[in-house]
């Protein structure tokens, strides 16, 4: 299978080059290969802007993916997208103008930056029949997916929460700790409570079921995704960084099966409450 990268401006892009096109990696994924890269990124933001070079530099010459800037030519030349641009504002504009192509697209983290924006890309999903995927790496750790969730009763939950002005909030990186919790709890979240100290965010989240979450954000950034579940009988303590497996393997083994597939694990209705979840959180002071 032949896989176009869109955006060339994030860690994503040598990441999700590497696990695909390297066989000799430990952690190779099988069953499809990154051909074509359609280079993108945004002037008005830094961490776009000041790792462009960089990354399009290794997955062009390192391996060997052809930089294609006609965005026809790149659809045609590929069977499935990864839409993986850092910067969340444009991933609809990117969509609007692929999914006519009617190939299976991964749109990375975060799909879109509201909720009416994400209307938008189920209509255009349903529209042109066209199957859209989008989901954070940290749903599909190990440390996430071997936990048997009907007995938790509540969790304590901690992660990096810097800020970017451009994605506020949890858009950015608060998102990928929100999926982890929402794989372990579900969205049916009845009330939101947020505290801001110097250098981190409490949030505390109660379900309709009645257990709880308290989530620490760090607002520096770190790699340390990790918590502490309660379960009825027991306690068990996790750190995603120590798995076995990294999450960005697991991720591209679920992509690569809907891309295959064109059914997506993750529901865009499952992927529109989190969404609308970050817009509440980003609105408590």
């Amino acid at each position: 299978m032949k896989i176009g990268l869109i955006g060339l401006d994030t860690s994503h892009s040598e990441i999700f080059t590497r696990l695909l096109n390297d066989s000799s990696d430990p952690h190779h994924v099988a069953g499809g290969t990154i051909t074509h890269a359609f280079p993108v990124f945004s002037e008005d933001l830094p961490i776009s802007r000041d790792r462009f070079l960089h990354y399009k530099e290794i997955v062009e010459n390192k391996y060997k993916v052809k930089i294609v800037e006609n965005i026809d030519l790149f659809m045609k030349s590929v069977d499935a997208v990864l839409l993986a641009t850092v910067d969340g504002r444009n991933h609809l504009l990117w969509l609007k103008n692929i999914v006519h192509y009617k190939k299976p697209i991964f749109i990375d983290k975060p799909i879109v930056m509201s909720s009416d924006e994400l209307k938008t890309v189920v209509e255009l999903s349903e529209n042109f029949q066209t199957p859209i995927m989008s989901s954070s790496s940290l749903r599909y750790a190990q440390s996430i997916t071997n936990k048997e969730t009907s007995d938790i009763v509540s969790a304590y939950i901690y992660g990096p929460l810097p800020q970017q002005q451009a994605m506020p909030g949890y858009f950015w990186y608060g998102i990928h700790s929100l999926e982890m919790i929402v794989t372990l709890f579900g969205t049916d979240i009845v009330t939101i409570k947020k505290e801001k100290y110097e250098n981190y965010e409490l949030l505390y989240l109660t379900f309709a079921t009645n257990r709880q979450v308290i989530f620490r954000g760090d607002y520096d950034w770190h790699n340390r995704f990790g918590g502490i579940i309660h379960y009825k009988e027991q306690i068990e303590t996790f750190k995603l960084w120590q798995d076995e497996q990294p999450y960005y393997r697991n991720l591209l083994v679920e992509i690569i099966a809907f891309f295959n597939t064109s059914k997506s694990p993750v529901s865009l209705d499952e992927t529109a409450q989190i969404i609308k979840l970050i817009e509440q959180i980003n609105s408590l002071e």
